[in-house]
This record gives structure tokens, C-alpha cells and sequence, in this order.
């Protein structure tokens, strides 16, 4: 697998033919590489935050070509961005993303379990004719946002705090009576089905007024500019 240099400054991506991966990945990992995660490593990459600022966001894209010569290609996000003093990517930090998510999971929990679903995914990129890694987005603490964003996250995560926004102005104001179908439509709703969904459960278990209350306690990811 070949991993493109980084286009964001302050952001490295290191593929498995870095000199300083297998280092990385063993810090991240907690131990030497075992058998659990050694046939994950020729599709995965490092990320490491070489800026002065949090990560808040990225999205690491593998674009792949199978066994058939049809090409594909899945982003993998990792978002923080309701919560960005809890990012863990501070400066100097690094990130281990494997184009099979759960083996990215693994290293972050320093876990060796993995499900046979996983190990199937895996044995299929094996198959590839070819994988290469590319750094899509990252969207800073700060809220800067810069990458080619092949997928459109900044146009989605744009439309989704405005949506959240209109439903909890929406359910502020309703009647208690009328909580309840504002929801049901705003689950129809995709920018923002998430929060009506927890809103929901919250006025199923307690009540239309706790529904209320909890929308007006809901975080929004904080707004992006590039």
C-alpha cells in the first residue's frame, strides 16, 4: 500500500514503508506487533499532528482496486468536534487508522481481540490489486478546516449543526403536546435524525418536558471555516 504525502501543513501520513511506523504503532499499540494486528499493517497509516493546535477531525480516504479491477474507495473519520478539549490528537500525538475500522480500534483500546468478521474484511484487502492512502480532512480545535474533503464533511457537518439547531429552537417552543410529532417528523429528518432519536427515547422514558430540557443542554460541533 502506498500512502500520499499529507496536503494539510502540520499533519503527517506515514504508510507502512515509513522508517517510523512500526515504532509508532507499537507506542500506540502498547507492545511489540503480534499476530493479532501484523496482517493489518499493509493497510494502515499513521497520523501524527506535527501543529501547534488539537485535531479535532480527520478523515483518512483508501482508495482500493479488487481482485475483479473495480475500484472503490471508504473514508474513515474520527470526530471530536462536539467535544474539542477532550481531542485526543493534541500536538505531537499520532493516530493509527487501518482501512478495516476495527483494527483501528484495536490499537486505540491496546486490545488483541478481534471479531472473524474482521479477519475476513482483512483477508479481502489482500485481494486488492492495489491500496492507497490518502488524508482527506482535518478540521483543528481551533475550527479551521482544510483537505480536499472528497466526501463533502464540510457542506455535511454544516448542514447538520444548522439542522440541530432549527430542531431544538423547534422543541423549545412547542406545547408539551406537540413534542411528540415534531420528533417523529424530525427523525425522517437525515441532518439531524441522531438528536430527535435521543430526544425521542428521552420523551418515551421521561416525559415530553425532560425531552425539552435536554435539548436545550445539546452541544453542537463547534463551526468549521476554511
Amino acid at each position: 500500500m502506498k500512502a500520499k504525502p499529507s496536503c494539510v501543513a502540520g499533519v503527517e501520513l506515514a504508510g507502512p514503508d515509513s522508517a517510523h511506523f512500526i515504532p509508532s504503532v507499537e507506542a500506540l499499540y502498547g507492545r511489540a506487533v503480534d499476530d493479532v494486528l501484523r496482517g493489518a499493517l499493509p493497510y494502515s497509516v499513521i497520523v501524527r499532528n506535527e501543529s501547534a493546535a488539537a485535531i479535532a477531525l480527520f478523515g483518512v480516504r483508501f482508495d482500493m482496486t479488487g481482485a475483479n479491477g473495480k475500484k472503490y474507495s471508504v473514508i474513515h473519520y474520527a470526530d471530536s468536534l462536539r467535544h474539542p478539549e477532550k481531542a485526543d490528537l493534541v500536538p505531537g500525538a499520532a493516530r493509527f487508522v487501518c482501512a478495516e475500522p476495527l483494527y483501528s480500534d484495536l490499537v486505540l483500546r491496546q486490545s488483541r481481540d478481534i471479531d472473524e468478521r474482521s479477519r475476513m474484511n482483512l483477508e479481502n484487502l489482500r485481494k486488492a490489486l492495489q491500496v492507497r492512502a490518502s488524508l482527506d480532512c482535518v478540521a483543528f480545535d481551533n475550527g479551521h478546516f482544510a483537505g480536499p474533503d472528497t466526501n463533502g464533511a464540510f457542506d455535511r457537518l454544516a448542514r447538520e449543526r444548522h439542522a440541530e439547531s432549527e430542531l431544538v429552537r423547534k422543541i423549545s417552543r412547542r406545547s408539551p403536546d406537540d413534542v411528540e410529532a415534531a420528533l417523529l417528523h424530525a427523525m425522517e429528518i437525515p441532518d439531524c435524525k441522531g438528536l430527535a432519536r435521543r430526544l425521542y427515547k428521552a420523551l418515551l422514558e421521561l416525559g415530553p418536558e425532560a425531552a425539552q430540557a435536554l435539548a436545550k443542554t445539546h452541544r453542537y460541533r463547534i463551526p468549521l471555516r476554511r
